[in-house]
């Protein structure tokens, strides 16, 4: 879950389905969770019927669930008595990483359905008792990584697999980000590892680069929805260049692999927390010609003017085609888009970079970030290298 400036909008009347699924939403802070309240309200799929969250006293909740009672919608005591209703179909988890498993797992034994924000989980282990406490229920299980349900994606994908740039033969992943000291100590599960015994993970990849890491493994698999790809030969080496005490899980990696694909491509990959300037592409380079995902697709066939995929509405706007996804697998029984049998292959590609770094975060200077961006990445990009294996590495490295 990431922490952004989305605020609650004016509640709007939307007529609903007569099988609208009945939605309680677990997590009602600012960002996330209300982008999550937002879509709900405005999407004629879902009826939001009630919302619990732990910290009740906090200002963005309480804002919360001023708007959810004066519409009517039920705020409960404890997550216990959400999954108690039968009036609940479905929940959504909206909450830090390490309550995805219990909540997800509790939701299933109780007969829901589950959606549940990024990260699906931060380790295989609880990937898998997700997975297993669904099968046993039978019920529905998503992730809300909203990227996939975009159209620039969507088109971009499907021209890939028509062989529009023929073979790919290598992949880079720039995902750049921008935190303070001051995010790292902002709640107490920011930048951790575990939390009472559970596992958080709480750094660059998990929180903020999981999207487009998503976003490269679904635009890069074979078949339809919900594949994802699969990586294997993961090098990784982890940094920390923030001094915030409670930053244990590391703020930037460096990352080299190999798509277990039929072309398998080489994966070159930098995520950090670290860049002034936001920036998140996917670069492709086929045989003939590359692709582009940046927000928008684009497409450079050798010898052919530049193809450019747009998407044709806002994220979060009542028409969210993961959710819809979401809705239409619960009332037809299958797959949704985003599915926790493929969605578990991002944890595990993220787990593995942590284990080829040996789950440590080499501390790094903050003054070193001045030429981080304008030389390092260039060169790794450059050399298809770890920055430890670079021509003049760096000291840091």
């Amino acid at each position: 879950m990431t922490t952004r400036n989305v605020a609650l909008e004016a509640n709007a009347i939307v007529p609903k389905r007569p099988d609208a699924i009945r939605i309680a939403q677990i997590g009602l802070a600012g960002g996330i969770g209300y982008c999550h309240i937002n879509e709900v309200e405005k999407n004629p799929h879902f009826q939001l019927v009630g919302g619990y969250d732990l910290y009740p006293q906090d200002r963005r909740v309480a804002d919360a669930i001023a708007r959810l009672l004066k519409s009517g919608t039920k705020i409960y005591r404890s997550y216990e008595e959400v999954l108690a209703d039968p009036a609940v179909d479905a929940v959504d988890i909206c909450t830090p990483h390490h309550f995805h498993r219990p909540m997800t797992v509790a939701a299933f034994q109780a007969g829901k359905h589950v959606l549940v924000e990024k990260p699906m989980a931060t380790h295989p282990d609880d990937c898998a008792a997700m997975i297993a406490a669904q099968r046993a229920s039978g019920k529905v299980g998503a992730v809300q990584m909203q990227h996939v349900g975009r159209k620039s994606m969507l088109e971009l994908r499907a021209a890939l697999q028509s062989g529009a740039i023929g073979r790919i033969k290598e992949v880079f992943l720039s995902s750049l980000w921008w935190r303070t000291e001051e995010y790292y100590g902002r709640i107490p599960w920011a930048g951790r590892m575990k939390i009472d015994g559970d596992w958080c993970v709480d750094g660059a990849l998990y929180n903020q680069c999981v999207h487009y890491v998503n976003q490269m493994l679904t635009l890069l698999s074979p078949g339809a929805l919900p594949s994802v790809a699969r990586v294997k030969n993961v090098q990784a080496a982890m940094y920390k260049f923030h001094d915030a005490p409670t930053l244990e899980a590391g703020d930037t990696a460096f990352i080299r692999g190999t798509l277990d694909t039929a072309d398998a491509p080489t994966i070159t990959f930098v995520g950090t927390t670290c860049s002034t300037e936001e920036r998140h592409q996917i670069d492709i380079v086929g045989e003939k010609g590359r692709a582009l995902w940046n927000g928008a697709g684009y497409l450079f066939c050798d010898g052919q003017p530049v193809t450019e995929f747009r998407d044709d509405r806002k994220e979060f706007d009542g028409c969210s085609l993961i959710f819809n996804s979401f809705a239409d697998a619960v009332r037809k029984g299958f797959a949704p888009i985003t599915a926790f049998s493929e969605i578990q292959a991002v944890t595990r590609f993220i787990n593995d970079c942590y284990d080829s770094a040996g789950w440590t975060f080499k501390k790094a200077p903050w003054s070193a970030t001045e030429t981080l961006f304008s030389d390092v990445i260039q060169r790794v990009r450059q050399h298809r290298c770890l920055p430890a294996d670079l021509p003049s590495r760096p000291d840091w490295a």
